[in-house]
């Protein structure tokens, strides 16, 4: 498809795409927290699609996830505490096993069976904790979209980091599909002056859409150059965009020295997985893993990375917590926003998650389609 074809108009009213008002997709795997934030013994509490979620581990690892209400007068559940792997109630003491059934009304000989609270499907894969927020019958046929390199026994090296940021999800997977933004945001980071100039190509495929743009030759920035030894020659820096689910979009980079013969030229790799997790319509969790295949063995270029990675989503927290003030604070039906050529993968990611929110919202007999 040609990526320099742009949208339809460039003053269309954006009523056809998502924004922060489009309600949530529910049927999905998002990351709910990494494994390291759940401590034996302890209650993690944490806002999921606007819904309160208590998290913790079983003695045998196993971890649960619950609704962080308390049927019976909706006290928070994580302000209790957790005994022989059952949440006890810090407001009158009843007992909820890992199923969510009530085990134990101190003011009672019997628990009634009626009272339960909700629990979620979850799956662990390390360093990552998966929830379905959605309807249960939807998850039977669908996994959490892992990939080798994001796990902890991957043979690739790898960090990880979390920000909250107080902006629309919606917004925060455009931002990371159309990267021309890193010339002018990223300047003091990780971009380059040549990187919006650079060719680029969209592709939009059956539930995944993908920008793939190669900056060629170039000088690296500090963050690829100083770990590889490339700092002031000419290189290649391919980078990939994806949109995999509302829950996870991933960079793909790939690094190569053109001051070397052709023939004996090495790629270098390195992968950052954007896990996209809604916490209300105002705010996002932002969990993030980076892995690369070369210098696995330094803890040195491990922290030098997530160093400067931290710098430069920085700068994208605050573009995009700028935005949202903005349009919070000039509320103007009236003003319709331009879009461009390279606007393209973003308005089509927005198109499909407002497509997406409102069939699933509609659905009356749990036929949304999971991802």
């Amino acid at each position: 498809m040609n990526a320099q074809h742009a949208p339809e108009t460039s003053r269309r009213a954006q009523g056809d795409m998502a924004d922060e008002d489009t309600p949530f997709i529910r049927n999905c795997w998002y990351v709910a927290c990494f494994s390291s934030d759940l401590e034996e013994g302890k209650l993690f509490s944490r806002l999921i699609l606007n819904e309160p979620v208590v998290l913790y581990r079983l003695r045998d690892r196993t971890v649960v996830a619950m609704k962080d209400r308390c049927p019976h007068r909706s006290f928070p559940l994580s302000a209790g505490r957790l005994v022989d792997d059952e949440i006890v109630c810090g407001y009158h003491g009843m007992r909820y096993r890992s199923d969510g059934r009530c085990t134990l009304v101190p003011t009672q000989q019997r628990a009634p069976g009626a009272i339960t609270a909700q629990t979620y499907m979850v799956v662990e894969q390390a360093p990552l904790v998966w929830i379905w927020m959605g309807d249960p019958a939807h998850a039977a046929a669908s996994t959490p979209p892992t990939e080798h390199w994001m796990l902890v026994n991957s043979s690739w090296a790898s960090s990880r980091s979390y920000l909250r940021v107080a902006s629309s999800y919606v917004f925060l997977h455009e931002n990371l599909l159309d990267l021309s933004h890193l010339t002018f945001l990223h300047e003091n980071s990780f971009g380059t002056p040549d990187y919006a100039l650079a060719p680029y190509e969209t592709h939009v495929g059956t539930d995944v859409i993908e920008v793939k743009r190669a900056v060629q030759p170039t000088r690296l920035p500090p963050i690829y150059a100083e770990p590889l030894g490339l700092t002031g020659v000419d290189a290649a820096r391919i980078v990939t965009s994806t949109y995999k689910t509302p829950g996870l979009s991933i960079s793909a980079v790939v690094l190569r020295d053109l001051t070397k013969p052709e023939e004996s030229r090495v790629d270098h790799h390195i992968r950052t997985a954007q896990l996209v997790t809604p916490c209300d319509r105002g705010h996002v969790h932002y969990h993030f893993v980076v892995a690369r295949d070369f210098a696995t063995g330094s803890e040195d270029v491990t922290h030098f990375i997530q160093k400067s990675i931290l710098a430069a989503f920085a700068e994208d927290v605050f573009a995009l917590e700028s935005i949202a003030r903005v349009r919070q604070l000039d509320p103007d039906l009236r003003f319709r926003e331009f879009s461009v050529a390279s606007d393209r993968a973003g308005v089509t990611l927005r198109r499909w998650l407002l497509k997406r929110a409102l069939a699933e919202r509609k659905s009356t007999d749990g036929e949304a389609a999971p991802a």
